[in-house]
């Protein structure tokens, strides 16, 4: 009798962990709600790509998909050339990883544009500045949760 009491306290513990059950087990458990299926991206990596690409006209900021896409723009100073940047948060955790920047570039040759191959460094500066400025504003929010 008494293995069977431990046994079935054993599997209530270990049930009891799971989200869909535990609403079943515990009825006043509100953890079943917060389950969602909508994304929501990392908030500093996402304010501070919005902030990195505020000098170009966007012409996508999906937020459930995590994707920033700006219309092509002139660089300044510089002539028959435009870029165009993707940026896409791939998660909820603020890491290097979850950031992906590509910064598209063309070339104006006379008689029509052509798109030439995403230079690696350009889009790691990019990526680098954006990350840099996700810290800042992190750091940010901490000093102020502090006070």
């Amino acid at each position: 009798m008494k293995k069977a009491i431990s046994g079935l306290l054993a599997a209530v513990m270990l049930l009891g962990g799971c989200a869909k059950l535990s609403s079943w087990i515990n009825p006043l458990s509100d953890e079943g709600e917060q389950i969602s299926d909508v994304f929501e991206p990392n908030k500093f990596l996402w304010q501070a790509t919005l902030d990195k690409l505020a000098f170009m006209k966007i012409a996508v900021q999906d937020k459930e998909a995590g994707t920033i896409i700006t219309e092509w723009s002139p660089a300044e100073g510089v002539k028959n050339e435009e870029f165009k940047i993707e940026a896409k948060v791939l998660s909820t955790e603020l890491r290097s990883d979850c950031l992906q920047v590509v910064v598209f570039k063309r070339r104006w040759n006379g008689s029509g544009w052509q798109e030439l191959e995403p230079n690696r460094v350009l889009n790691q500066e990019m990526e680098t500045a954006i990350l840099n400025q996700a810290r800042i504003l992190y750091r940010n929010s901490l000093a102020i949760n502090q006070n």
